[in-house]
């Protein structure tokens, strides 16, 4: 029989093992020794007790359990066990002590309550207009419209509590606390993070997805580069003892009068962006004041904003098989494929059709 032994963690629990191997293939049978006590993995038909065996088609996609994240990282087995099998996942670092992982996953919604682990969650959202309502830890409940693009932090030692209407499509890294930690050489902390478009986030994590699924001989390299630039962007946004409420920025009302207008520009592939002049009467502001409003609410200029807009809508597009690079720059609104390919490139860190690639793979 060949076989490899893997060990249960303490805490797991055999329900969670269990729920883990049926999402993993159906025809999975499963007789768990106690948590903390070894737990072998089959290649053949014969199922002894103790045993957790899965098909070689499983075996080959790496969909198992592992002593990597049984140990390491209970929350991707937990996340499993609630979600359902990830259309991709892969470690990043050293086998025996992994620093992260990244993990696909497309399913169609549930209400989900994720324990407090040592896990740092970065999520970037694939698909457009998914309700979320989300409860972390103690900080009071919250609901937004994923984006596509957008981001979301959950930090580590925090209860997760998400409820998804509708078809989701996401990439999640998780990232051990102590590897944050020793890339800060001290005691490592964040704030939670919804819907956001951090264009830095956005392109380390994209970067991390498409050299996890190449397999070029320089990708280790960039995967490893990813989940570093990541660990820096989170802790450049500081500390959340010492964070204070942002000021300025647009009103709500005011801001949602700019994005309307900038996404009717998107919608229209015809239209020219906006003006500075068009956006700042939305906003009923002079365009001065507007600018600096602008940039205080989103952190960019409107101009790098509207360009980040255009990419995301490019991100939907490369989702769809059969779809050519140059039909994506003209869908997005760019005016010919090779200004396309040069902005998503300097901005994400790898080609459209590398990103695609590892989309439809």
């Amino acid at each position: 029989m060949h076989s490899e032994t893997v060990s249960t963690t303490p805490g797991l629990g055999t329900s969670i093992v269990e729920a883990l191997a049926r999402q993993l293939h159906a025809r999975v049978q499963v007789a768990v020794a106690k948590p903390g006590t070894a737990v072998r993995i089959a290649r053949n038909s014969e199922f002894p007790k103790g045993t957790l065996c899965c098909s070689k088609r499983c075996l080959s996609r790496g969909l198992l359990l592992n002593d990597i994240w049984i140990r390491q990282l209970k929350a991707v087995a937990e996340t499993i066990a609630l979600v359902g099998e990830p259309e991709f996942l892969h470690s990043v670092g050293e086998k025996a002590s992994p620093n992260a992982m990244v993990a696909r996953w497309r399913h169609s919604g549930g209400d989900f309550d994720i324990a407090a682990s040592d896990i740092v969650s970065v999520v970037i959202n694939l698909q457009d207009g998914v309700p979320v309502r989300h409860k972390i830890g103690g900080w009071v409940p919250s609901a937004h419209v994923a984006a596509v693009g957008s981001v979301s932090v959950t930090p580590a030692h925090q209860r997760t509590q998400l409820s998804v209407r509708g078809q989701a499509d996401v990439l999640q890294l998780f990232l051990r606390e102590s590897f944050l930690e020793a890339a800060l050489e001290e005691p490592f902390d964040c704030l939670p993070l919804f819907n956001s478009h951090d264009s830095e986030l956005q392109a380390a994590a994209i970067q991390l997805f498409v050299a996890a699924t190449r397999g070029d001989p320089d990708d280790l390299l960039l995967l490893e580069s990813s989940v570093r630039r990541i660990a820096a962007r989170l802790l450049h946004r500081g500390d959340p003892r010492s964070a204070h409420p942002a000021r300025g920025g647009l009103a709500r009302a005011a801001h949602r009068r700019v994005d309307d207008m900038i996404a009717a520009a998107l919608d229209d592939t015809t239209a020219s962006s906006p003006t500075l002049d068009q956006l700042a009467g939305a906003a009923c502001l002079s365009v001065n004041h507007f600018i600096r409003a602008f940039q205080q609410q989103t952190g960019v200029t409107p101009h790098r904003h509207v360009v980040l807009r255009r990419l995301e809508r490019g991100i939907t597009l490369l989702k769809k098989p059969g779809k050519s690079v140059a039909e994506v720059a003209d869908g997005a609104g760019f005016a010919t494929p090779a200004h396309f390919v040069a902005t998503f490139r300097r901005t994400m860190g790898v080609t459209p059709g590398a990103f695609q690639a590892a989309l439809l793979s």
